[in-house]
């Protein structure tokens, strides 16, 4: 049996102490999960095990060993790995390029073996029940799909441990489903297993073991057994939330925007639904259904075929992102590390993005009002920084992800586009982000979420539209939300 021990683990950056005297142990054949709010340290504790990060104290021992990884290439030769969660993909190679990236096999020329590698990426998929064309340029396609190709990356070096960082945060139940079926495999194999995610019901349902985090020490450790989610909330965030729906849908009557048969290629087709001034509309649907793509089609990321969009009684054309933002729509995009912020820049420019050109005049920038309207988000955002000039990469995802909320508000949008906005982050970040969902609509703001979070939905949404295979499938208000219901709805037939 091999045994994994990190001991007195210890890390800082500037105006931060991320792990303090932290100790942590996983053994073969098991599922120790690792739990705790966004900036607990749960990902500068993976990158230290990774290599991507030096600890300031502590050592990492294997079998009663102490091993040294100064890089990832010394993680791998340890038989490590792990299931990012921000994605490590080339997007101008293909999916069986990306799968063994770093780990091609050669023939007996010395040459890489392409051939090898595609038969070795089909069975990866295959193994998985995920249909994915392995010629196919990463870039070309969405997250849910990165997402898979990360998950192969990680299995196909054959680990002897593997950490699996919010490993399911853009995938579907079936294939939740499967995933859970091969870390069943790979348990049996005798592979130790780091879990992270902020799916509770998620952690219960595949852990032997649970570690919470908090404020970068370790708070305490649970058996698999009696464990809910009341407690473990309680144990990372001091208080169990609870999340009710009390908007009204009567309240909500004036049409802002109004969609009338929107198409594009394969992704959605004859989609028609209006969003009304201070709506929350939830767009819910299994990869592939089109929700994510009818935002970006919004947002003149993708281009339409067919359809007109009415912005306040009057068509308007969305050719490119400019031409949304003109009309006063935002997007909040799934993936915040590529498209939602520019990571080497401050916390501060990030804020302002979008309200550069207000903030210069006749060539001079106002740097004043810049440090005001970034600090006034970060109070009314909660986000845990150090310094306004501190790069936005050394964030935690929730406090990313209001910097990507706080630029957005800042422009004073008259409509936004969540997608996915909770993916990644612990459950007190996610009840601050639906609480400033709520305040801005309550303010005459109209919002869109894609999600399949479906208790989020239903508890912060006025109406959820569940799609099929790129098609409207049924309408729900919140006088007849049914978390089953709706689960059925969005399912394959």
């Amino acid at each position: 049996m091999d045994f994994l021990q990190m001991n007195n683990i210890s890390k800082s950056f500037p105006g931060v102490k991320a792990l303090d005297d932290v100790s942590f142990e996983i053994k073969s054949g098991e599922v120790h999960s690792l739990i705790g709010q966004n900036g607990a340290g749960k990902s500068t504790l993976m990158g230290i095990l990774n290599g991507i990060t030096k600890p300031d104290e502590g050592e990492i021992l294997i079998n009663d060993l102490v091993v040294k990884i100064d890089d990832p290439k010394d993680a791998f030769n340890l038989n490590l790995s792990i299931v990012h969660q921000e994605f490590a993909l080339c997007n101008n190679l293909s999916v069986a390029e990306n799968i063994f990236l770093g780990n091609e096999p050669f023939n007996k020329y010395g040459y890489i073996d392409k051939k090898k590698i595609k038969n070795d990426a089909m069975k990866m998929l295959n193994s998985i029940n995920v249909n994915l064309d392995i010629d196919e340029i990463v870039g070309n396609l969405n997250t849910s799909q990165w997402q898979i190709i990360e998950i192969c990356k990680a299995l196909a070096k054959s680990p002897k441990f593997i950490v699996m960082d919010e490993p399911t945060a853009s995938l579907d139940e079936s294939q939740i489903d499967n995933l859970f079926e091969i870390i069943k495999s790979l348990k049996n194999n005798g592979i130790g297993i780091i879990y992270i995610s902020h799916k509770l019901n998620e952690i219960i349902k595949i852990s032997d073991r649970i570690t919470v985090l908090k404020d970068g020490k370790i708070k305490k450790t649970f058996g698999k057994e009696n464990i809910t989610e009341g407690l473990l909330i309680e144990t990372m965030v001091g208080e169990n939330i609870e999340n009710k729906n009390s908007n009204n849908l009567e309240d909500i009557k004036e049409p802002i925007l109004k969609l009338n048969k929107l198409s594009h290629l394969n992704s959605f087709k004859n989609i028609s639904f209006d969003l009304h001034k201070g709506e929350i509309l939830g767009l819910s649907g299994l990869l592939g259904s089109g929700s994510n793509e009818i935002l970006r089609s919004l947002f003149g990321i993708i281009e339409l075929q067919t359809g007109e969009i009415i912005l306040q009684d009057k068509l308007i054309d969305i050719n490119n992102p400019r031409d949304a933002i003109e009309n006063g729509i935002g997007y909040i995009p799934s993936d915040r590390k590529n498209e939602g912020l520019i990571q080497d820049n401050s916390i501060k420019d990030n804020s302002i993005l979008t309200i550069f050109k207000k903030l210069t005049n006749l060539g001079f920038f106002n740097a004043i009002e810049a440090r005001e309207t970034t600090e006034n988000y970060i109070e009314k955002l909660s986000i845990k920084i150090s310094n306004i000039n501190d790069f936005v990469m050394n964030l935690s995802g929730g406090n990313q992800q209001k910097v990507v909320i706080a630029k957005w508000l800042a422009k004073e949008c008259k409509i936004l586009l969540f997608d996915e906005p909770t993916r990644g982050i612990d459950v007190a970040a996610k009840a601050q982000i639906w609480s400033l969902i709520l305040e801005y609509t309550k303010n005459g703001g109209a919002v869109i979420v894609a999600s399949n979070e479906i208790p989020e939905l239903i508890g912060n949404c006025h109406r959820i539209i569940t799609l099929q295979r790129g098609k409207i499938n049924r309408v729900f208000d919140n006088k007849n939300f049914d978390e089953k219901e709706i689960s059925l709805n969005i399912s394959s037939n």
